[in-house]
């Protein structure tokens, strides 16, 4: 079994006009098709896990599904045939099912935003990108810290929260090398991170070292726009 995380009116309808009704009762979906398509079945979110963006109305409802009732669409939402409601309410009556819930880093980080339950959903933050939001809204920096693994949310910690010396060392990137000089400068290190033509024109362009960024454009397009610069 599975449980489905979704939202509905107060009066049980939903964005397509179907109502879902009280703890207890069972939904069913009245077109069933499990091409893993939208349409044709119950939606929303397995196991807590999506866009969260999705949820809308103003009843939160659980729905506990059978597995083998349930089609993934696209990562971002799942449709079900049938399922029994186990939960109806606020989000105050989400708390009891936060720890099988929102696993992925994104719903992780929405959880603990709209609902809560801090503790459980920061172990659940993998993601460079969620651990910096979490960071920077939420707060466990130390913590966060050390999951921001990838070149674009290492300059957006140490552009937005600090750790510079930490988060140079995390640059490989050549399109945040070149953004890193823009703003802290440190030309002699990320130079030698440039290994894209395109940053590489850019670098020739706005900062200099063009002799250096020549041997470092390979794709014709910039070749042919490096050749236009000024000599």
């Amino acid at each position: 079994m599975v449980l489905i995380l979704r939202k509905c009116e107060k009066d049980g309808s939903s964005r397509n006009g179907f109502k879902y009704g009280q703890v207890g009762d069972t939904v069913t979906a009245p077109d069933w098709d499990p091409t893993p398509e939208c349409g044709k079945g119950l939606h929303g979110l397995k196991q807590g896990n999506g866009d969260w963006g999705l949820l809308q109305g103003d009843d939160w409802l659980v729905i506990e599904a059978n597995d083998e009732d349930v089609v993934d669409i696209d990562k971002n939402k799942c449709k079900f045939r049938n399922g029994k409601i186990l939960y109806r309410g606020d989000k105050e009556g989400l708390h009891q099912y936060a720890n099988v819930m929102a696993t992925d880093s994104r719903p992780a980080y929405e959880w603990a935003s709209c609902i809560g339950d801090r503790e459980i959903m920061r172990d659940h933050i993998t993601e460079s990108q969620y651990a910096f939001y979490w960071a920077n809204s939420i707060g466990d920096r130390e913590i966060m810290r050390e999951r921001v693994t990838d070149s674009e949310y290492a300059y957006f910690w140490a552009r937005n929260i600090g750790d510079k010396e930490i988060m140079r060392d995390r640059i490989t990137e050549s399109k945040w090398a070149y953004e890193w000089v823009k703003i802290f400068g440190e030309r002699d290190i990320m130079r030698e991170r440039i290994t894209e033509s395109k940053w590489a024109f850019n670098w020739a362009r706005k900062i200099g070292d063009k002799e250096i960024m020549r041997e470092r454009i390979t794709e014709p397009f910039w070749i042919n726009e490096f050749n236009k610069l000024p000599s």
